[in-house]
């Protein structure tokens, strides 16, 4: 995989949506892995309307862990970190990584609450491209609010993308600011995509490494009754150790760079209850159109999200 605009474990560009799936809780949240939010004395006291969403959360570098020859996980913890959503899934996230000198330029973000981003990012683009924090797209690995950590597994890519690069020099110790949701706001299914119907038999998955912590995620949600295919694009067959087990209910089948087209063709089924198509956005676009206009899936049970572009970054 080439070009400096591939993102690292979840996407190492600005990710623009490019479908919007609904508002409904997704299927296993609060069950099987994915623990319910739960609101103590201190977060009623603190409930309020908020502008956004999200909140930011002040976190530091608390352990690194590789977990394949191409993929770096991150535990970062912060005491806001209670107050993070753990709705799991697809659920996207971003890092502000720090400046050159360790620090977050001055665009609003720390406000309490955390402003619309109306604000803070009109503010952020406002400031000269050399004095802004970098903003990268995530998905979380494991969130434990109740100890104040969560878990991001970063794909290191060569050559670096900024995300990549700052976390092969991250060390334990280091601080950054993590927007994520805020469990304060309640659900509302704001940067997730993965909201399958009530009732489903079959699925399909697609992804690039930059999904495959969403894939992992996803896997821990599915009810007892469904079964699908997981088609995992992998460039390095050593990584293939991250989606070795995700369970008896999906059929894991890594395809090399390139494949991903051919075998959505090949293995994706017309009759298929919803499907979930993740990574370049190339690949993302060309295997939506083999499964909407060849196979004839209704185009209403595709959730498709493009995480990065070949050669260059999603958005600016």
């Amino acid at each position: 995989m080439s070009g400096n605009g591939m993102p690292g474990g979840g996407a190492e560009a600005e990710a623009a949506p490019t479908s919007a799936r609904g508002d409904r809780m997704p299927s296993g949240a609060g069950t099987r892995g994915v623990p319910a939010a739960s609101t103590g004395p201190d977060d009623a006291a603190s409930a309020a309307p908020r502008p956004w969403e999200y909140s930011a959360f002040p976190v530091t570098v608390a352990r690194r862990e590789i977990i394949s020859p191409n993929f770096l996980r991150l535990t970062f913890r912060g005491d806001a970190l209670r107050h993070f959503a753990p709705w799991g899934v697809d659920q996207r996230i971003k890092l502000v990584l720090p400046l050159a000198d360790g620090g977050l330029a001055e665009f609003g973000l720390l406000d309490d609450p955390t402003p619309h981003p109306s604000d803070w990012y009109t503010r952020w683009k406002a400031l000269p491209p050399a004095e802004r924090n970098v903003l990268r797209t995530y998905t979380p690995a494991a969130i434990r609010p109740e100890a104040g950590e969560i878990d991001v597994d970063i794909y290191l890519h060569s050559p670096d993308g900024p995300a990549s690069r700052w976390a092969r020099a991250a060390r334990v110790g280091e601080t950054l600011v993590i927007t994520g949701p805020d469990v304060r706001n309640g659900w509302t299914g704001y940067g997730i995509h993965w909201q399958p119907p009530e009732q489903y038999a079959s699925f399909l998955l697609v992804a690039d490494e930059t999904a495959i912590p969403a894939v992992r995620n996803i896997a821990l949600s599915l009810p007892p009754t469904a079964c699908g295919i997981a088609i995992v694009e992998i460039g390095d067959q050593a990584d293939d150790v991250t989606v070795a087990d995700l369970g008896p209910r999906v059929d894991v089948r890594v395809v090399a760079r390139g494949e991903t087209e051919d075998a959505v063709r090949a293995w994706a089924s017309p009759d298929v209850d919803v499907a979930w198509l993740a990574g370049e956005s190339g690949v993302v676009t060309a295997s939506r159109r083999v499964l909407v206009r060849e196979l004839g899936v209704p185009r209403e049970r595709v959730a498709f999200l493009g995480y990065w572009r070949e050669g260059g970054a999603l958005v600016d």
